[in-house]
């Protein structure tokens, strides 16, 4: 931390550099601040502090609700799936709101001055870019040689960034709004310069009250509360069958859970009304308007088939007094007692009905559990013995 605010003290009053290099520079912490973040929250280890439920999108759903990593050949890393929702949503958001802040804060500040820099003060702007970024990598780097990452969920180091991009994101846009209301360049930087300081300064403060929170049992409410994953007892008493989900059915289901998506049916209703609309005035309906649904339609039952085939296509059901759900590729997921098993509501969808199977729909803590396309006697036969 110290290096990121030495950085652009130096250059301001040693190199002479404009309020466009300073904002260059503070906009290139940014962007490293929240790519090095994405990159340790990837790594995280801890259980997602997200409600898995809330996720009903294809596909990111299925990656929000399947417990197990994917190991990186020679290292002592892992890539949590239930962490890439969180990762992905912080990509697409900190990009486009690091692109905004770098028109408004660093393009229209040059546009609006029309300062030019000196060859020197260019190439010393250029190395405080290269030193916040590796400034930057080196704290990312203290994160996995001190093991950090398998004690943290995937929002620590995301929710830490998103806290600091906000005093980042704060300078970037002060300073654009003075120069564009037409306060002095010279009065600017120095106010640009305190805003970033200052943030900064609370940014150090709230790692301090955090451990502080962590390490005592005074409750300041700064502690994040990350927890590690429930174990699961694969061990099953007395005999056990296992039970696979129809595979056929479940990628035929996939194909209607596609069909069936919000975006697909309002996208067909809108099709449809223009399609109306070009009947009633030119008599005919434009091939380009029905390839390009053929196209939305076909891109989603494709998501429909993958979020289907990963959820469901590798799974097994241990079942004796208990059941316990076994992903092939991932290990063991849930585990269901005897009486949740009693209380399963037992449905027949569209696709059961069509391959003579069923769906059983098990309550587990604050979500239900789908065994779906099971042969109707899977769970009976256990009940009756």
């Amino acid at each position: 931390m110290a290096m990121l605010n030495a950085t652009p003290l130096v250059g301001v009053l040693v190199l002479d550099w404009s309020l466009v290099a300073l904002l260059l520079v503070y906009w290139m912490e940014l962007g490293a601040r929240l790519g090095f973040a994405a990159l340790e929250g990837l790594f995280a280890e801890g259980k997602p502090e997200y409600d898995a439920a809330g996720f009903s999108w294809l596909v990111v759903g299925a990656l929000s609700e399947k417990r197990g990593r994917t190991p990186l050949p020679r290292l002592p890393l892992s890539i949590q799936l239930a962490n890439l929702p969180a990762i992905v949503v912080t990509i697409v958001v900190g990009s486009v709101v690091w692109l905004l802040l770098g028109g408004f804060g660093v393009g229209s500040v040059g546009e609006t001055t029309g300062a030019t820099a000196s060859e020197s003060a260019s190439v010393s702007a250029g190395l405080g870019v290269v030193a916040v970024v590796v400034g930057r990598a080196v704290e990312a780097g203290s994160y996995f040689l001190t093991g950090e990452y398998e004690s943290v969920s995937v929002q620590q180091p995301l929710r830490a960034a998103l806290m600091s991009a906000v005093g980042t994101g704060s300078a970037l846009f002060f300073g654009g709004s003075l120069v564009i209301a037409g306060a002095p360049t010279s009065s600017v930087l120095v106010a640009v310069f305190v805003v970033k300081l200052l943030a900064d300064i609370v940014d150090v403060y709230r790692d301090r009250l955090e451990a502080f929170d962590e390490g005592t049992s005074v409750e300041l409410g700064f502690t994040l509360g990350g927890s590690q994953w429930e174990s699961i007892d694969t061990e099953l008493d007395g005999s056990s069958d296992t039970e696979y989900p129809n595979r056929l059915a479940v990628l035929v289901g996939g194909v209607v859970r596609g069909a069936r998506s919000p975006v697909v049916l309002l996208g067909g209703a809108l099709l449809g009304l223009v399609g109306l609309l070009d009947v009633a005035s030119t008599g005919g309906v434009p091939l380009e308007l029905l390839g390009g649904g053929a196209v939305v339609a076909g891109m989603f039952v494709g998501f429909g088939v993958i979020d289907r085939a990963y959820r469901y296509l590798w799974m097994e059901y241990r079942i004796a007094d208990d059941l316990v759900g076994y992903d092939r590729l991932f290990g063991p997921q849930w585990r269901l007692s005897g009486d949740q098993l009693a209380e399963a509501e037992r449905v027949r969808t569209v696709t059961d009905r069509l391959f003579g199977t069923e769906t059983v729909l098990v309550d587990y803590g604050d979500r239900t559990i789908r065994l779906p396309h099971l042969s109707p006697d899977a769970l009976t036969s256990r009940e009756r013995q």
